[in-house]
């Protein structure tokens, strides 16, 4: 059994943590790394410190995203807590309780067998038992989703405290001998009565390049960056040599949906980082006919995220990773590898996809959660919003009559748009805070 323990006073002795006012300011070569170098995609952080750039305390809907922001990392220091793969009673098959575990989402006990074994498939049904509060993904996402806050309270404020206890997370999530998660996903969407792991559990552990986007913000603090880039480097580098040459890993790269895409989102957004040039080039020079022309058929239709139980869902999903890695190739002067080049008679496959998705939206966004239809509305503006930051920005207007129509703000702190406040509708502040309640849904990096 995983005892959940206070690791505070054994891990971190800087300094006592305040509470803070509400202040308003394929196959892939084998892994080849230079894990001080901290490299990441330029655009994150320079689009965040753009968005900062609009801030005015005046902005009555930036200034009530920021209050949000600040009040769930000022909760963070109140309660002190932290996370790990170890805080649970999810034993991996490994029994080594640093082994992250966790059970497919949409696998459920078989109501014709006596044991209910083996688990039986309903796609797109949430199986919340298997991603409750005691599971290991439920403690990666809470230490995702609490990283990023405190990120991005940081930005705006400069608060050393939010830094301090980020490195914290870090800590005991990471790096801490007893409580650290070893860098792998293993056993990552087990199926109980099948399988203790498979490949396409991999697809987890994207929200790591959340964590990444964070600690872009976060190492402007010296104090944090001197405690957590170097560590934090060589477990992204030990992973990123799981992913690609682990059996997990080589299945997961032979995907043919949303599952490949990230996979290589992953592989290129982590070489990035660790500075592994030749895993970045490689992935970025063959992603187009590799993953896009196989996924996106010319009139901008994906089949294979269109034939599940929640097609517009998957489709939006899959654009994230397609557009992530449009703009890594973008900073690396790539961004016509992925688009798609005219010299070489490549549709621009992405861009259709994106638009035939905004075509579909009017009769798709006024449709509840988790209907065979529906599509979330701020992972819809955050693509454009990436779309039109690199591509056309067209797409950048498009976002912003999606958030005035729908009243969703949350991108507002993470890339420069500018909203007039004489069209604006009024803002529903009640409807944030229960989105920041859920860990759920905020634009944040």
């Amino acid at each position: 059994m995983k005892n959940k323990i206070n690791l505070v006073p054994l891990i971190y002795k800087a300094g006592v943590f305040l509470t803070l006012s509400s202040i308003i300011f394929g196959c892939h070569s084998k892994a080849n790394t230079k894990p001080d170098s901290n490299k990441q995609p330029d655009s994150i952080y320079q689009w965040q410190r753009q968005a900062q750039d609009f801030f005015n305390p005046q902005d009555s809907t930036r200034s009530d995203i920021l209050k949000i922001i600040i009040t769930r990392a000022d909760r963070l220091l109140e309660t002190n807590e932290t996370f790990s793969v170890t805080f649970n009673n999810s034993t991996p098959p490994s029994n080594d309780l640093q082994d992250y575990t966790s059970t497919g989402p949409y696998w459920w006990p078989n109501p014709t067998t006596e044991n209910g074994l083996p688990w039986i498939r309903r796609d797109g049904v949430i199986n919340r038992e298997v991603r409750g509060r005691d599971s290991d993904s439920t403690e990666l996402r809470s230490f995702v989703s609490s990283v990023s806050t405190l990120a991005q309270a940081y930005a705006y404020t400069n608060n050393e405290s939010y830094a301090k206890y980020a490195q914290l997370l870090f800590q005991v999530f990471l790096f801490d001998k007893d409580t650290g998660m070893n860098p792998n996903f293993r056993y990552a969407q087990a199926i109980p009565g099948i399988t203790d792991g498979r490949g396409i559990g991999i697809i987890e552990s994207r929200l790591l390049i959340n964590v990444l986007n964070a600690h872009q913000l976060l190492k402007s603090s010296k104090n944090y960056k001197k405690y957590v880039s170097a560590p934090l480097s060589l477990w992204i580098s030990d992973y990123l040599e799981w992913l690609i040459n682990s059996p997990n890993g080589i299945d997961e790269s032979l995907t043919h949906n949303n599952h490949a895409s990230f996979y290589d989102y992953q592989i290129a957004y982590f070489s990035r980082f660790v500075n592994d040039q030749k895993n970045l080039n490689e992935t970025i020079n063959k992603l187009y006919k590799r993953r896009i022309k196989n996924q996106i058929n010319p009139s901008g239709k994906q089949p294979h995220e269109l034939n599940r139980t929640r097609p517009y869902h998957y489709s939006v999903f899959n654009l994230e990773a397609f557009w992530g890695l449009a703009v890594i190739a973008s900073d690396i002067g790539k961004l016509k590898l992925v688009i798609g080049s005219e010299e070489d008679n490549q549709t621009h496959l992405i861009v259709k996809a994106l638009d035939y998705i905004n075509q579909q939206q009017n009769k798709l966004l006024n449709i509840s959660d988790h209907t065979p239809n529906s599509v979330s509305r701020e992972s819809l503006i955050r693509v454009n919003l990436l779309a039109g930051q690199i591509y056309d920005k067209r797409f950048t207007d498009y976002a912003k009559t999606l958030m005035l129509k729908h009243n969703e703000y949350d991108c507002l702190l993470a890339f420069p748009v500018d909203i007039s406040e004489d069209i604006k509708p009024s803002f529903t502040l009640s409807n944030l805070n229960n989105k920041t309640e859920r860990n759920d849904g905020l634009c944040q990096l």
